[in-house]
């Protein structure tokens, strides 16, 4: 089956909200794993193997996935036009300084950065994509290339964080689903950040998660989660991120404003929309 909406990014900017708020409505359906990833890192699979992802027993729904890496992968854009050019594009957008920022949380989290100096100043040394994924108005040029504006529903986090019910409901009307449907999960968080204390325990427990995605067997990572094996790992082997990551200083912060604010000024032009928080 085609899907019939597609999100598309940023990373570390609320997707795992939007596929829980998009799974828990009945007129809307997404797979069981929620980054498939198929338009970056997985197009060699094939359309079929693409489409078989998707539950085939929701037919009648909006159908659709989430994979945050499809924003910033340059070829992304141009192979989802060709393959579906009517499909409707979700976009979540952050302030691209908070946004590498948590990046940098989530590098540490999944063992990317180690070491004694897990300094954010560090990340942004490591790792170029911390700020590449913040070129907001660079990326979605490549996409207006194939895509009409009125094409990609684009949403704020900070407007999530101040009013998740209201951007709810506009994502619903804008799938063409009933808006007045109130997701239980609108308020909750997830992916909060911490660092983990042994990194073979978190393999361990990856592997154990990779192995249930498989589908049939998903029940069974749910069932520990009820039995409380999420929680008992997460007081075993994690601690909050800011016990272990250093503030940036202020002349990093500076230098990454400044390095942002064209990106910015050019993406506030592009979708007519004030970004001033972004900008101090």
């Amino acid at each position: 089956m085609k899907p019939t909406y597609i999100g598309i990014g940023v990373q570390k900017s609320a997707s795992t909200w939007l596929h829980r708020i998009l799974a828990e409505h009945p007129e809307v359906a997404v797979p069981e794993r929620k980054e498939i990833n198929f338009f970056s890192f997985y197009f060699d699979h094939g359309y079929q193997w693409y489409e078989a992802q998707f539950p085939h027993s929701a037919a009648q729904c909006q159908l659709g996935e989430i994979s945050p890496s499809y924003f910033c992968e340059q070829a992304t854009p141009e192979r989802i036009y060709q393959y579906l050019p009517q499909i409707k594009i979700l976009l979540i957008l952050r302030d691209p300084i908070q946004r590498a920022l948590s990046n940098h949380r989530h590098e540490i989290r999944v063992g990317h950065i180690t070491g004694s100096d897990l300094s954010f100043e560090t990340g942004l040394l490591n790792n170029p994509m911390y700020i590449e994924q913040g070129l907001y108005a660079t990326q979605l040029k490549r996409w207006l290339e194939y895509f009409p504006l009125d094409q990609i529903k684009i949403v704020l986090m900070e407007e999530i964080k101040s009013d998740p019910l209201a951007v709810a409901k506009d994502m619903y009307k804008f799938l063409g689903v009933n808006e007045a449907y109130q997701p239980i999960g609108l308020n909750q968080k997830f992916n909060q950040s911490y660092a983990n204390r042994s990194h073979s325990l978190t393999r361990l427990k990856d592997i154990i998660y990779n192995a249930t995605r498989i589908p049939g067997l998903s029940w069974i990572w749910n069932l520990g989660s009820k039995m409380g094996l999420k929680m008992l790992y997460r007081n075993i082997n994690t601690s909050p991120s800011n016990a272990v990551i250093p503030e940036p200083t202020q002349q990093t912060l500076d230098m990454l404003r400044e390095r942002f604010e064209p990106e910015v000024r050019e993406l506030q032009a592009i979708i007519g929309r004030p970004l001033d928080a972004w900008l101090k």
